[in-house]
């Protein structure tokens, strides 16, 4: 079980001169839980109504996620005017 002392240490992109560069930041173990548990209830809400297309079930989602340095979690593509996400949705015969 972790304490709120805990950190992880998470690959980003920080500002830097003349642009972003990469580096480790460490993300509080609860912050991140936080952030994940309200991202993760938003999409389950989003995705309630989506399970059966015609004669298949939906049997899997696949959503990509960015950690921000300061723990946040944002959906791929939202950050930026310009950037592009997908949201993989998998169907199956029942």
């Amino acid at each position: 079980m972790s304490t709120d002392q805990e950190t992880l240490p998470i690959l980003v992109q920080i500002p830097a001169k003349g642009g972003r560069a990469v580096g480790v930041a460490a993300i509080p173990v609860a912050t991140m839980r936080a952030n994940l548990q309200s991202a993760t209830a938003l999409l389950a809400e989003v995705f309630s109504d989506v399970r059966q297309v015609g004669n298949y079930e939906l049997s899997e989602v696949e959503v990509g996620v960015e950690i921000t340095a300061e723990g946040g979690v944002q959906f791929i593509g939202t950050a930026t005017v310009s950037g592009s996400g997908s949201i993989t949705l998998k169907f199956k015969k029942p």
